[in-house]
């Protein structure tokens, strides 16, 4: 698992998908749904393999039980039809996705054939053809038992294990992988993937969604991605020099592409039916962002929603919601704005009701102010922060009366 926090001068390392950590964790799937066919359970016939996937059953049980799962069916089966149509047949592994609600740009996959993806990485996608190019890359480090060779290379490494230490000491985020996912998981965080298993899930990957019917070039659309989050936070890659940086893989995937698909057919893009799939997914990732502050990707989420949902009245609430947090000079008047916007087009979304209420209570009108937190309560009286409201709502009482 992978992922990053600010902490002062702190760096992150780039492995797999995610251009700060990420990568080959060891874990998997639960005992009462196996994921393996008896074909890939003879793969384990060695012990450390089979200490892996026993590994992998505990540290996902206790992964999946933190409330880090993106809980939508609907989407999670539309990702499970993408991988299997990727995965080459016939299959000796069955390939499973999952959704975590995390802004960073992130995959990463299981020895046993569990990946996850970042909430935040797919936001940034505009089309399944990018979906299939992460798929792949990921399928590819399952089936060909990355996992297992990385750790075969690392095992015995008394220096690596003080390099986790030392970076688990200086960075929260891995901190709390550690604690979810367990040792064995922050440890391949760390390290990331040998160099030359990366290139080959690089290869093989395009490969792989090549085959399916989809454009190798949208590949190159994710890394832009990625080298673009590196300059905004200016990150420095890799920690580990066994791992090649996201720039290295850019200018290593266009040569390959430019000599082995040349050609730009009629490829798969289903660029419809991906927003369609994700549109909900938008809305919540942009939450999240703009919970870090991330205010910049936030907007360019909902304007991503505004293009396949025009008249969503959470998309502009979540627009006033980046003005009013921002706090730059004419914010408040354009978070005013979209708030007005939401509720003309939902007179009964209470939300933007209490935004527009703060707004003129911080700026001295507290008469204003007690209308909408008024109305705030009377459209939803169940609101988890109705005592809160409350609060202010004396306040304003108070500064009337006096």
């Amino acid at each position: 698992m992978g992922g990053y926090e600010r902490s002062g001068n702190n760096r992150w390392i780039t492995t797999s998908w995610n251009p700060y950590l990420a990568g080959l964790a060891l874990g998997c799937a639960t005992p009462s749904e196996p994921m393996a066919s008896p074909k890939s359970l003879a793969l384990q016939s060695r012990a450390d393999e089979q200490m892996l996937w026993q590994k992998a059953e505990e540290e996902q049980r206790a992964f999946e039980s933190n409330g880090l799962i993106y809980p939508d069916q609907a989407l999670e089966d539309y990702l499970n039809q993408i991988a299997v149509k990727l995965q080459p047949q016939p299959a000796d592994l069955k390939i499973r996705v999952k959704v975590i609600k995390n802004t960073r740009l992130n995959a990463f996959a299981y020895p046993n054939g569990m990946i996850y993806i970042h909430s935040g990485l797919l936001a940034r996608m505009d089309n399944e053809a990018q979906l299939a190019a992460v798929l792949g890359h990921e399928i590819t480090h399952c089936t060909h038992r990355h996992a297992l060779r990385a750790f075969r290379k690392f095992k015995d490494q008394p220096a690596l294990l003080r390099a986790v230490e030392h970076t688990l000491s200086k960075n929260r985020s891995l901190q709390d992988m550690a604690r979810f996912m367990g040792i064995s998981g922050a440890i391949t965080a760390v390290t990331g993937h040998i160099r030359e298993l990366e290139t080959e899930a690089d290869r093989v990957g395009i490969e792989l969604m090549f085959r399916a019917g989809y454009d190798p070039r949208e590949a190159l659309f994710i890394f832009d991605q990625m080298v673009g989050e590196i300059e905004q936070e200016e990150l420095e890659e890799p920690l580990f020099g066994n791992h090649p940086t996201v720039r290295q893989r850019v200018v290593h995937l266009k040569k390959l592409i430019d000599a082995q698909y040349p050609q730009k057919g009629s490829e798969t893009l289903n660029r419809e039916i991906f927003l369609a799939k994700l549109a909900r997914l938008f809305l919540d990732n942009v939450e999240l962002d703009i919970r870090q502050g991330k205010f910049q990707t936030a907007r360019s989420g909902v304007e991503k929603h505004l293009r396949i949902k025009p008249d969503d009245s959470r998309a502009y609430f979540l627009l006033g919601e980046i003005y009013r947090q921002r706090l730059q000079e004419g914010d408040m008047l354009k978070a005013l704005t979209y708030y007005d916007r939401a509720v003309s087009l939902d007179p009964n979304f209470a939300a933007p009701h209490k935004a527009i209420g703060l707004i003129h209570y911080k700026e001295g009108r507290r008469a204003l102010a007690r209308k909408f937190f008024e109305s705030c309560i009377q459209l939803a009286p169940d609101s988890p922060d109705k005592a809160y409201i409350q609060g202010y709502l004396k306040q304003c009482t108070l500064s009337e009366e006096g």
